[in-house]
């Protein structure tokens, strides 16, 4: 038996030379080629982001009412069609909210137990709703990229306009009352939540003339939100749905099938615990109802018709007269 070209140690030592990547191309290498597709698609895998406002559909229906407010709003405050459309709803990263070159105002908002939020205006709009206030046709010069002693001022409110409109839209799901905190162009020290806290944002475009469009953005931190996020998942559609008539019949036979207490109010009185309390057998109780005077049917608690009592083969019985209407049970 002939003796190996390389002893063991020589074969470690070559091997311990070679890297691990070259030794896996090296056994690529000596595979047969594998044919290819002739079109390969690109793969993107399925992401969700759990913080997405899409996933609250009672959020998402707020906004979009939110746009029907400020366009009935805006419509009156400068005399004409306002364009307001809804652009997009993102979850974003707070310090991404004030890291912008853009010329904006930051109006912060805050509501007790809840938290603060912000509501960022193109500098551009403002200026264009300070002159429509002022009695002009709503215009901003250029490009401004700062607001005047006077536009800051009448900013204030603007503001709380803002904060009545939000109360407004979120007293159907939760009463808030949003408190203007700041009003500053500088978005560096408005403290609204901590720089990496997720926000849900809601960016409305908003077209003030043909010469002047800009953005509107509504933005809530996720602590703000979190403590009504059950109520927030609701769905809400407008589609009318499909009546399952058979389900109607059955509840309306049962209903019909339910037994009701009904009683015929003569009359009342009022009388100290005194009287009361000293009432004999054959004694009488003055009411205030004249002879003439109709009873009163009540089914349950609820007065439903006028009667006149009277006799039926023998029995007493009420006879109806007509449906009650207000004012006729006092």
């Amino acid at each position: 038996m002939s003796e190996p070209i390389l002893a063991p140690e020589e074969i470690e030592a070559l091997m311990a030379e070679i890297k691990p990547s070259e030794q896996t191309d090296a056994m690529f290498a000596s595979l047969p080629p594998m044919q290819q597709p002739e079109q390969v698609n690109s793969f993107h895998f399925d992401h969700v982001d759990e913080d997405s406002p899409e996933r609250y559909p009672m959020f998402v229906n707020l906004q979009e009412r939110l746009v029907e407010m400020l366009d009935e709003q805006w419509d009156e405050l400068f005399k004409r069609d306002i364009s307001v459309q809804l652009n997009k709803l993102e979850s974003t990263v707070y310090k991404n909210l004030i890291t912008t070159e853009h010329p904006e105002v930051f109006f912060v908002f805050e509501v007790e137990d809840y938290g603060r939020m912000m509501v960022t205006f193109d500098t551009a709009l403002i200026v264009a709703f300070v002159d429509a206030m002022l009695g002009g046709d709503g215009e901003a010069s250029d490009e401004p990229t700062s607001l005047s002693p006077v536009e800051l001022r009448l900013s204030e409110r603007i503001a709380v306009k803002i904060g009545e409109t939000l109360c407004k839209l979120w007293q159907p799901v939760h009463e808030l009352n949003f408190q203007i905190f700041k009003l500053d162009h500088d978005p560096q020290f408005l403290a609204v939540t901590g720089a990496m806290e997720k926000c849900f944002s809601s960016y409305f475009d908003v077209k003030l003339s043909d010469e002047l469009t800009g953005q509107l953005g509504v933005h809530y931190p996720r602590s703000f939100l979190e403590p009504m996020f059950e109520m927030l998942r609701v769905s809400v559609s407008d589609e009318p749905t499909s009546a399952d008539s058979e389900w109607s019949d059955n509840l309306i036979q049962r209903i019909s099938q339910t037994s009701a207490n009904v009683c015929v109010e003569m009359g009342r009185c009022q009388i100290d615990i005194g009287t009361f309390l000293a009432l004999k057998p054959g004694e009488f109780l003055p009411l205030k109802t004249r002879i003439s005077d109709p009873c009163s049917l009540w089914v349950e608690d609820i007065p439903l018709f006028l009667a006149r009592a009277g006799e039926r083969e023998g029995t007493l019985a009420v006879e109806i007269i007509t449906p009650v209407s207000q004012g006729d049970i006092s």
